[in-house]
Order: C-alpha cells, then structure tokens, then sequence
C-alpha cells in the first residue's frame, strides 16, 4: 500500500508539473500571441493561456500604451547637426491571426526615428524646440509597416547642436 501511495505521490507532482510548463501567464498591460513558425495562430483571450513546447511559441504583445525612447542625430534644413532626444506614447494596434510575428517595440522604434529624423531635416534649427517644432510634427502621426500604431504623446527631452570646429563652412 505504501509502494503504490508513492507512485502516485510522484505521478501526480509530474502531472502538476507537465500542465504548468504548458501554462502560460500575460503580465501587466499585455496580451498573449501564440505562434507557430513565427505566425500568430492564436490571441490569448484572458491572461493565460495553454501551449504545447516546441510546437506553439507564446510571445507578449502591448495592449496599453508603450513608450519609446529614442535618439536621433541628423541635419536641419539649414544644414546645422543636431541630436534630438525625445520620448514616445504609441498606441500599438492589435495583432492580427495569420500575421508574422515581429516584436513590435523594435519596429515601431525604428520607424519612429525614420519619422523624427525626418522632422530634423525638414526644419531649420531655430524652429526645432518651438510651438511649431519637433513636437507638433511627430504628435499623432500614424505608423503603418511591419506593426502599426499611432503616437499618442510626444515629449522631445532635448536638443543638442553638435558644433564641428574644424569643419570648412563654420566659420572655424
């Protein structure tokens, strides 16, 4: 009797276990992807789920507002060299099923200093930091790509011209 209370003492701690590894939990302001070869298959409806390992991969995708830090170097429109360092709230879209995974934070990163960099250069130095500057440009845009989402909130944190002595035409 003791023999077969120890097998199934055992049998039930590695059954306990086994469904553990196939929970998975969503933390705070996100949802659950469950992908397969890099393809959402499945959106978590609650805040866990269930996958097979080595079969189904679980990821996290944003539900609420990210922030995205980002530093850019570029030239105005009056060829100065500025750095600009801003602060982002996007509103990330929802994941599609069907859709290729990519972790959004990286695209949207990307995409948004493609954006900013683009501001840079599209205005002259004295208009960057103005009521008409940098932020008015970027605030509320739309990203569309790889993810997709909009800018809720712009904060630029700083501007620095970069000044090149050395360099023909600055007067040095």
């Amino acid at each position: 009797m003791g023999e077969m209370l120890t097998v199934l003492t055992i049998a039930g701690i590695a059954i306990v276990l086994v469904v553990a590894s196939l929970l998975r939990r969503a933390r705070r302001g996100e949802c659950l992807v469950v992908t397969r070869h890099r393809r959402i298959v499945r959106i978590a409806s609650g805040s866990t789920t269930f996958a097979v390992p080595g079969f189904h991969e679980v990821l996290a995708w944003p539900i609420e507002p990210i922030e995205i830090a980002i530093v850019v170097r570029a030239r105005t429109s009056d060829d100065q060299d500025v750095r600009v360092l801003a602060t982002f709230s996007v509103d990330v879209d929802p994941p599609r099923i069907g859709a290729a995974y990519i972790d959004p934070r990286a695209v949207l990163h990307t995409a948004l200093e493609r954006r900013l960099a683009a501001a840079v250069r599209a205005l002259p130095a004295a208009r960057l930091a103005g009521r008409d500057g940098l932020e008015n440009a970027v605030d509320g845009i739309r990203i569309d790509g790889l993810a997709a989402g909009v800018v809720t909130d712009s904060v630029i944190d700083e501007i620095e011209l970069l000044l090149h002595p050395d360099r023909p035409g600055d007067g040095g």
